[in-house]
């Protein structure tokens, strides 16, 4: 031994470290909102977690971001600037170069088979708008779901109110055929506290469910006053969305528009 430095004894005689960087781990976050890494599933720090891949670890304070976090993931997803979108698009352009792809994108067979649709219109008269209006604004007393829209000196641009009412839904399916009736319908009002423009770019989720209806396809938006774009002080714009059945008005869900969101139970 007299021959043999002290480190290298050192290093002979205590077991090599595992190759932490190298080895798999586990995050998610627990019930109480904490998040953690580790090694393997005995070192879970609590039960009932969630786990997650590392990089889909939620931000710990959310509410410090630009953004909601729920409404940036689903923004990210739908950005056709996202370089991860890009990749298919890039791709078809190459394909187009070479020759080997067709110009416009080929639909799915389930469009292309599907029979054209004769478009079908909801129709109300000017007192029954004028009742939809008040049935909306009651509908807050019971069962609020009200996004008021503020400028950067908080003075009042938008007042956005949504409802649900069981009678209208069964009205709006029976006047549009019962076009995908297994639908939900939920009416909004929008009111211009300000000039401001108004387009529905609407979110729904509720639990792991989200629904973000096609402000272009009227089978999900539809406007009864009014149209998308600008609204003047004091006017008014009217219409519905139809989301998927799966959600349930009798539980808490999260109504979404733009970056605001507000949780509602419709149908307390």
């Amino acid at each position: 031994m007299c021959g043999i430095p002290l480190a290298l004894v050192i290093l002979l005689t205590v077991p090599l470290l595992p190759d932490l960087a190298s080895a798999e781990s586990l995050a998610g976050v627990c019930p109480d909102g904490s998040a953690f890494i580790v090694q393997k599933e005995a070192d879970v720090p609590c039960a009932r977690a969630k786990l997650v891949a590392p990089s889909d670890l939620p931000p710990l304070r959310p509410e410090l971001l630009p953004r909601p976090y729920k409404w940036m993931v689903d923004q990210e997803a739908r950005d056709p600037r996202n370089p991860y979108n890009l990749v298919d698009e890039a791709q078809r352009i190459r394909e187009l170069r070479a020759g080997s792809a067709d110009p416009t994108p080929s639909p799915t067979p389930a469009v292309a088979a599907a029979p054209p649709r004769q478009e079908t219109r909801l129709s109300l008269g000017e007192s029954e708008l004028r009742d939809l209006v008040r049935l909306v604004a009651l509908r807050q007393q019971i069962a609020p779901a009200e996004l008021v829209i503020e400028d950067i000196h908080d003075r009042p641009q938008l007042y956005l109110q949504l409802a649900y009412s069981r009678a209208f839904e069964v009205r709006t399916l029976e006047a549009t055929q019962g076009e995908a009736s297994a639908t939900r319908i939920i009416v909004f009002t929008a009111r211009a506290g300000e000039a401001v423009e108004f387009y529905p770019n609407f979110l729904v989720t509720q639990g792991s469910a989200t629904f973000r209806p096609d402000a272009l396809n009227p089978e999900e938006v539809r406007f009864l006053v009014g149209t998308p774009g600008p609204l003047s002080k004091g006017t008014m714009a009217v219409g519905y969305l139809r989301i998927p059945e799966r959600f349930d008005p009798t539980q808490p869900m999260d109504l979404w528009w733009n970056d605001r969101s507000i949780e509602a139970t419709l149908e307390p």
